[in-house]
């Protein structure tokens, strides 16, 4: 595995994240813009249409900066790192699997309105809650009710779903399409959420731009997409790892910095293995997600690996600031409710257990996909 060596271009556009989000994102920021009515700006929206941040990794056609998945994974990053809750995320992932999917140009003028600053969501289970059947006309939906992000605030919602004979559709709808199966529900984090039933929904064909997408292609799309949320975990664990070992510098106890003590340094030790390991996986991962690969396995272990890093990250930071981090007058509250909540909507664990598995054990030698 190995980290990224950033070009000058990409490190330009890690730089200008970094300083744009440092501008303005505080504790005080991110716990007014929970409590507000949007659970976001607005206006910074346009800044960051401005900046070209939801289209950076779209072609040029569409109105997009020519740039690639690494050049989005790195936004992402900075924006986990500062614990920024927007529909940034759901957009960029949105239009990856877009991307991903159309590479005959299916979903550019969709693309084109993201490259304008409207908004776009992902509704893709990763555990086959929801099945498409072919029925007159389109397609019927069925399954259980699903979590979305950023649904209320989105202009376009895009579909990526399993149908009965295993294949995958992909199809984009008008949010208000949905009216009122799209339900706003209390997130445990600072993003917002919706409770989707699909249930009995039916895609009529014009809304339905690929059929029979094979369960590889499918999933190797959605691998994608869920690198960036990978990256910005990534980000969020850096972020807390860093914080913490400031804090046992400037708190002391007993005369002597916290971190002087054998048992803080271990903990900081182990919530640094976690942050880098995290991190080498998930830019080995999107080193390898060039369009056209079959890297799907080690982008499921990168986001796998990241949300564990992430977590256990903050759940020793908590330990070390002695609980101050868990309350609300602290930054590490939000890394500490977005860790548990990114990590639950990769879906379950143990499915993902289980695709790791046959992905590190199950593999055939000098197959493209095999992890190493």
């Amino acid at each position: 595995m190995t980290a990224f060596t950033l070009s000058p271009e990409e490190a330009q556009v890690q730089a200008t994240a970094r300083a744009f989000l440092r501008d303005f994102v505080d504790n005080s920021y991110l716990n007014e813009q929970e409590e507000s009515a949007t659970g976001f700006e607005p206006l910074r929206w346009v800044r960051m249409r401005d900046l070209g941040w939801s289209s950076v990794h779209l072609p040029d056609r569409v109105g997009g900066a020519d740039g690639s998945l690494v050049d989005a994974a790195l936004i992402t990053r900075e924006c986990g790192r500062a614990a920024y809750a927007s529909p940034l995320l759901q957009t960029l992932r949105a239009a990856t699997t877009m991307s991903a999917l159309g590479a005959d140009k299916t979903y550019d003028d969709v693309l084109s309105r993201i490259g304008d600053g409207e908004i776009a969501t992902l509704v893709a289970p990763p555990d086959r809650a929801v099945v498409a059947d072919v029925a007159a006309g389109g397609f019927v939906l069925s399954g259980r009710p699903v979590v979305v992000e950023w649904l209320a605030q989105a202009d376009w919602v895009v579909l990526v779903l399993p149908t009965v004979g295993q294949d995958c559709i992909g199809a984009v709808v008008p949010a208000d399409f949905l009216g009122d199966r799209a339900v706003e529900v209390p997130s445990i984090d600072n993003e917002r959420i919706v409770r989707l039933d699909l249930d009995g929904l039916e895609l009529p064909e014009d809304v339905v731009r690929s059929t029979n997408v094979s369960a590889t292609e499918a999933a190797y799309a959605l691998a994608r997409a869920d690198l960036l949320r990978a990256s910005a975990m990534v980000g969020g664990a850096q972020d807390v790892v860093e914080r913490t070992a400031k804090y046992a510098l400037e708190r002391h106890q007993f005369g002597q910095p916290l971190g002087r003590f054998q048992a803080v340094r271990h903990h900081l030790a182990r919530m640094v293995i976690a942050a880098d390991g995290a991190q080498l996986l998930c830019d080995d991962a999107l080193d390898r997600a060039q369009p056209g690969a079959d890297e799907t396995a080690i982008a499921q272990a990168a986001v796998f690996a990241a949300g564990r890093a992430y977590v256990d990250v903050v759940l020793t930071a908590a330990q070390v600031h002695g609980g101050v981090g868990t309350t609300v007058e602290h930054i590490l509250h939000h890394h500490f409710r977005r860790a548990k909540a990114m990590q639950l909507r990769s879906g379950q664990r143990s499915a993902r257990l289980r695709e790791l598995h046959h992905a590190l054990v199950v593999r055939k030698e000098g197959v493209e996909g095999s992890l190493w």
